[in-house]
């Protein structure tokens, strides 16, 4: 331990701050450069294509429609019915059917049965299965079950359009 490190050693040199400053203002000056480069680079593609695709009209394809001609649409008359629990509870259901216009013969015999239907299983419903957005869903996954069902599969969709519980 004769030996002891002479930490006075050679002057390390300062960092400058202008040597920051350049390098910092170099990163800068290369990020906005490509920046500038980019976005003209996607303004004249977005340009070209918008060019290209101005005078056609837009593709749809064959498959596009949800429905076709012979589809139609009926509105059933608002369906009140009491829930089965809690006593006193109400449901105010507007509906209308999507059904095949070729294969229903009298849509007013149609649109009474699926009223009666829908009266029915409502009045078997719990206040605890209607409310709630899952809730909902499942309701009208049921409805729609039972209106094919009663339909002989000549109704396509049932459509809540309100529902209102009291």
């Amino acid at each position: 331990m004769d030996e002891e490190l002479d930490e006075t050693g050679p002057p390390q040199p300062k960092p400058s701050s202008a040597g920051f400053v350049a390098a910092l203002l170099a990163v800068t000056l290369i990020g906005g450069g490509a920046g500038a480069g980019l976005a003209t680079v996607q303004v004249d593609r977005i340009a070209a294509a918008a060019a290209t695709s101005a005078g056609e009209p837009p593709e749809r394809p064959a498959d596009s429609l949800a429905f076709d001609e012979t589809t139609g649409v009926a509105r059933l008359e608002p369906v009140i019915a009491n829930l089965a629990e809690p006593a006193g509870m109400f449901v105010r259901l507007d509906t209308s059917v999507v059904y095949d216009r070729e294969t229903v013969g009298d849509v007013p015999q149609m649109k009474a049965r699926l009223s009666q239907d829908i009266l029915a299983h409502l009045r078997t419903v719990t206040l605890g299965e209607v409310t709630g957005a899952s809730a909902f869903n499942h309701l009208r996954d049921d409805l729609n079950d039972r209106v094919r069902l009663v339909s002989d599969g000549t109704v396509r969709e049932i459509v809540i359009e309100t529902m209102v519980l009291q």
